[in-house]
């Protein structure tokens, strides 16, 4: 079966090497008359391989982009839809356009042995999901049962984006999907040639590539950063901001313990699965060395108690000397004045000076100071002194 598509994307130039692992895996699942969601993270680029896909000849595809929605309501959706297969939503009710939809999809059915369409940025609509909407597109795929795909894009499950949409019979229709990882470096540079871009003079295309992870909103900010430490880019925070905060409680966690080089036993298979995270050896490592950086510099990072009461006493008395005898009352207060010398200070057990040096050791070596720039001076047989460069 060859199809010529109606589409003219400057994606279609890509050519059929272009992602073509990713595009095994479209065509295997639509070649069984499976519909699913695509799972990426947001802004890695999954709408560039989507209108590629759409470029195809294996299958009929319809193309939404709901970015293009002048309001992001169902209303529109349905309107736009209907447009996109060539039909005139003017002056007829919800309820009609849908009606007119299905029977243009049943037309084309009838024509072609496959036909796939696609929703773009999907969870874009998350806050106009019910039951009744999802029910509608599911219906799509009743026509004629394996002949009609649909694909939607989301940057999480949509049973977690609106669970009480996604129940009863829908919710085994729409929990099925593919993960979308990150592009090869080699498809990066077929994708930079369809949107050419100006390199600063300071950097190098294939440092840039690597540092991205693959992820093609982040390469395009790094390529325009003038930035030789590219996490002063403000665009290039507000992308490892973005990636942060999306995440739950327990994904952002993960990330830390990863950042901060602490073991992580086990990590879930939605952080693997977008290529957030990525399998290195008997560990895991993050799919960027700068969502690293920003992480112990910007997430909160719980210091063991006594390395916490020490830095706690240091930044407030940042640029003083802060004397041992100080440190010594702060982190190892006195038990009881039983311990005490005549006129000297009583300390807790075990408050010696080798345990003070270790303290400062652990707490110079600990990754939040070295990721904040802290540095800690010291003053011989007086005291330490916190500065930040």
């Amino acid at each position: 079966m060859n199809i010529k598509s109606s589409y003219n994307f400057p994606e279609a130039k890509l050519g059929p090497v272009f992602a073509q692992d990713k595009l095994k895996e479209f065509k295997a699942l639509i070649d069984t008359g499976v519909s699913f969601v695509t799972i990426s993270m947001p802004g890695v680029g999954v709408s560039y391989f989507l209108k590629c896909l759409a470029c195809q000849d294996f299958a009929f595809f319809i193309y939404n982009d709901l970015y293009s929605l002048p309001t992001l309501n169902q209303h529109e959706f349905y309107r736009m839809f209907l447009r996109d297969l060539k039909g005139n939503p003017d002056g007829k009710s919800d309820e009609q356009v849908f009606l007119e939809t299905k029977e243009i999809v049943k037309n084309l059915v009838a024509k072609f042995e496959k036909v796939v369409i696609i929703f773009s940025r999907f969870d874009q609509l998350a806050k106009e999901f019910d039951a009744n909407f999802l029910s509608n597109l599911q219906a799509l795929t009743t026509i004629q049962p394996g002949k009609i795909v649909l694909i939607f894009t989301s940057i999480k499950p949509l049973h977690d984006l609106a669970p009480e949409a996604v129940t009863g019979g829908n919710l085994t229709f729409y929990s099925k999907y593919l993960y979308f990882k990150p592009y090869s470096a080699n498809d990066l540079k077929k994708l930079l040639k369809t949107n050419p871009q100006p390199i600063s003079s300071n950097q190098n295309l294939n440092e840039l590539i690597e540092l991205s992870g693959g992820h093609n909103q982040l390469f395009h900010i790094l390529l325009s950063s003038p930035k030789q430490n590219l996490l002063l880019d403000r665009f290039v925070k507000m992308q490892m901001k973005e990636f942060v905060d999306y995440l739950d409680y327990h994904q952002r966690k993960t990330l830390q313990k990863i950042a901060l080089v602490k073991k992580v036993v086990e990590v879930d298979e939605y952080l693997l699965g977008v290529g957030m995270i990525r399998r290195m050896g008997s560990g895991y490592e993050l799919f960027t060395p700068l969502l690293g950086e920003y992480i112990k510099t910007n997430m909160p990072v719980k210091l063991p108690v006594k390395e916490a009461k020490l830095f706690k006493l240091l930044k407030a008395n940042m640029g003083s000397t802060v004397s041992k005898d100080e440190i010594f009352t702060e982190v190892w207060p006195a038990r009881n004045a039983s311990h005490s010398d005549a006129g000297g200070v009583g300390h807790e057990e075990g408050a010696t000076d080798w345990a003070l040096d270790a303290l400062i050791y652990r707490l110079r070596k600990h990754p939040f100071i070295k990721a904040n720039n802290y540095i800690i001076e010291s003053h011989k047989k007086v005291g330490y002194t916190l500065i930040q460069t």
